[in-house]
């Protein structure tokens, strides 16, 4: 690549720190399109396409391209910034406009315009962690100082994305190689000056292309921060003629100025004054045209930049700005042998794979290279599968510790392989996370803890990490745990903590709304366990576990008990699976948890005891309809006063109608069925997804195994309103049994975890 400077003043950095607030490049749009002249018949002149940038709007570009293909006009050359970076290296790589189009439509961008991993290509340590913690707000600590990433998106999926469609023209590193000879335009996001790629990493620079400042971090390129090129030449005509062309198709699909009415707020404010300092560059680059140049400006009306579910109509409008222009366009034509040698090297050049003989991790950007090798070690031997592979990395990229986790096709002695390159988060490698538990029942009844863990990654190369969390409100908690991974494929693990938890909780008869009593308990443990995951979706876990607990009563009489004090020592074995997408509101997969303690006298505990606790949940969808199943259970024997080892009932979802927590016995049992529809849809980068349904529930609750009946169950059901929020999901609903009991609830937290206090 190159990089053509110019002055840099003021204005520059003015308008660089305004795109930045902006988040996003919309350009004024002209008001008429100005059409080539005839052309003549002297031998055709060298053609060349212009993309313009403007996000979402950009997919006006490929209505074009197949009126182009219809009229067999062919292109020598492709000149793309922002979203016209994407269209047209796809078009030069070799795909039709069809096979654009097609990709598009197939393209789901509320997954593309996240960077979190999918929760069921996620460790199932990271899986837990969601459903304990639960919030998405994340801080990072970064020599000492509070730090925060420096876009809302790191692009990790849009650059895997990238790389799939890109992976047939990989071998090729001079963009003049390609189909089509190429060019994309990005910002130097420190010296503002313009960067053109010619050659390099084809899906790089078109990601390093279209990085809106502020939305996409900026992206690092031989040792250059680039954002987005139409921060300094959104119509790059200039560079077109560089290229030798001798006339231009341009596409601009830039936003116009908003009117008075649209500037409602401070975000608004600062796009416009974006657009106004970038108008005098664009307009220079316009009036340079020529009378053999022809200009579409598709009529996109109100389609944001940020809209991509609206691609479609955007498309249309490009066809259709085409189609008016077709006349013009025709002149563009070449002859039959032309074009037909143009077709025949305007295909996808092919890049095959038979074996993946290595796999090789560079270091200089990460503390954690053996860790990464570990884990994509299984595509080693095996032809190369790009959804495996992508799978293999969203596990890695979905430990957190990562910005981004780059692959790419490499030689070595005649051999192909992958090169991995990951990118520990410039704002860690320690990181504060947040969440909220909480329910309300609006009589009195409240239950809430504000959660903050503070994690240190990369403590080694195989990803050994430490965690440390507080907990404040009705549950007051304090822990710390320290994990190490080891084993040929990271996949075993050593597992020692120390946690501490304690709360107040009320106890009510069966046929009562009032409390008869309330206790406080606490309960402080050291464990050791030795963690086994042999994939993503299943855990097993052996281990032991230390420990007191401090049961007293502070109201109430029950039964004259006073205070309690047991010593536990036990041995436990868990068995997890979990393949939910979504830990608030699940719409495909299941998950699976069983565990067995052991408590046992001769190991210097108070009582001999063992618990059984299992749950299930799956849930299916069709369209915006979701139902999730469940069933969960405890069972406890000989140990009627450790508390530890009882079950809980009672909250939205949980035998609704009762006050949280309001039952605990030796042996629980509840089935659900949750039906919930999703009212809002959105693929901008910040949504909130919304949700109403309701529960059916049966549900029973004995002192003891020999007393379970079916007669003793009791039926409940729910209706509410949802939102997944930046803290966790977060109902508002209205809950009855058929015995009576009914309440309202306010609660942050998910359906899928347990109401156990502690």
């Amino acid at each position: 690549m190159h990089s053509p400077s110019f002055g840099f003043n003021r204005w520059t950095l003015l308008r660089t720190c305004v795109l930045v607030l902006a988040g996003c490049v919309a350009l004024p749009a002209p008001a008429q399109p100005r059409v080539a002249g005839p052309g003549g018949d002297a031998p055709r002149p060298r053609t060349c396409l212009v993309l313009g940038g403007g996000g979402a709007r950009g997919a006006a570009h490929v209505g074009l391209l197949k009126v182009l293909d219809r009229e067999h006009i062919a292109v020598d050359c492709i000149v793309g910034t922002s979203m016209g970076a994407v269209v047209g290296g796809l078009y030069a790589a070799g795909y039709s406009a069809d096979q654009i189009e097609d990709i598009l439509d197939s393209i789901d961008w509320n997954q593309v315009l996240r960077d979190q991993s999918p929760r069921d290509e996620q460790s199932m340590r990271r899986k837990q962690e969601q459903l304990e913690l639960l919030g998405g707000v994340e801080l990072g600590i970064h020599d000492g100082k509070i730090a925060f990433p420096r876009g809302i998106l790191q692009g990790q999926r849009m650059e895997l994305l990238l790389r799939r469609l890109l992976l047939p023209a990989s071998g090729i590193e001079d963009f003049d190689d390609l189909p089509i000879p190429f060019r994309a335009v990005a910002t130097d996001i420190v010296n503002g000056q313009k960067v053109v790629f010619e050659r390099g990493d084809l899906a790089l620079a078109i990601r390093a292309s279209m990085s809106v400042p502020a939305a996409f971090s900026p992206i690092r390129v031989d040792g250059r921060l680039l954002v987005d090129g139409g921060v300094v030449d959104n119509v790059p005509i200039d560079e077109a003629r560089k290229l030798g062309a001798q006339r231009m198709i341009v596409s601009q699909v830039g936003s116009p100025l908003l009117q008075e009415d649209q500037l409602t707020s401070p975000l608004a404010v600062s796009q416009q004054m974006a657009n106004i300092l970038m108008q005098g560059n664009i307009r220079a680059q316009i009036d340079s045209l020529g009378a053999d140049d022809l200009l579409i400006v598709p009529q996109l009306g109100d389609i944001g930049s940020q809209e991509f579910q609206r691609s479609d109509e955007a498309r249309q409008a490009g066809q259709a700005a085409a189609e008016q222009a077709v006349a013009s366009l025709r002149r563009y034509a070449g002859d039959p042998a032309e074009y037909a040698s143009f077709q025949q090297r305007h295909r996808l050049p092919g890049n095959d794979v038979e074996l993946i003989s290595f796999v090789r991790v560079l270091d200089d950007r990460t503390g954690t290279a053996t860790y990464v090798e570990q884990r994509l070690q299984d595509n080693v031997g095996k032809p190369l599968d790009v959804e495996r592979l992508e799978s293999d990395i969203a596990t890695v990229y979905g430990e957190g510790r990562y910005e981004k986790v780059q692959w790419e096709l490499a030689s070595q002695d005649g051999r192909q392989g992958l090169q991995v390159t990951p990118v520990d988060k410039d704002w860690g490698p320690d990181f504060l996370h947040f969440g909220l538990r909480l329910s309300d029942d609006f009589d009195g009844g409240s239950n809430y803890q504000l959660l903050a863990q503070y994690t240190r990654t990369g403590l080694d190369e195989k990803g050994s990490e430490f965690k440390a969390g507080l907990g404040i409100g009705e549950v007051v908690s304090l822990y710390g745990q320290y994990f190490r991974p080891f084993g040929a494929t990271a996949r075993h693990g050593v597992v020692a903590g120390l946690d501490y938890r304690a709360t107040e909780f009320p106890i009510y008869a069966t046929d009562a709304d009032e409390p008869i009593a309330e206790f406080r308990y606490a309960l402080s443990q050291a464990s050791l366990a030795w963690r086994f995951s042999p994939d993503r979706n299943w855990a097993f876990a052996l281990g032991g576990e230390l420990g007191k607990e401090h049961i007293s009563q502070q109201v109430g009489d029950l039964g004259g008990i006073g205070a309690l004090h047991n010593q536990l020592t036990s041995v436990s074995l868990s068995v997890n699976y979990d393949s939910l997408d979504s830990v608030g509101f699940p719409t495909r997969g299941q998950r699976l948890s069983f565990s067995n303690t052991n408590y046992f006298e001769a190991l210097g505990g108070d009582a001999n005891a063992q618990s059984y606790r299992l749950q299930w949940d799956g849930a299916w969808s069709h369209g915006q309809n979701h139902w999730l199943a469940g069933v969960r259970g405890s069972s406890s024997e000989g140990g009627e006063t450790l508390l530890a080892t009882y079950g809980f009932l009672g909250g939205l979802g949980n035998l609704s109608g009762y006050p949280e927590q309001a039952i605990f016995a030796s042996q629980i049992g509840l089935a659900r069925l949750a039906y919930y529809h999703r009212l809002v849809n959105s693929t901008s980068l910040v949504s909130m997804p919304v949700y109403w349904g309701g529960t059916l529930e049966m549900g029973g609750f004995w002192d003891s195994r020999d007393q379970i009946d079916s007669n003793s169950l009791i039926g409940a059901g729910s209706v509410f309103l949802g939102a997944e929020t930046f803290l966790g999901p977060v109902f508002l609903g209205y809950g009855r049994a058929e015995t009576g009991h009914d309440s309202f609830y306010l609660t942050f937290g998910s359906l899928l975890r347990g109401r156990d206090p502690f």
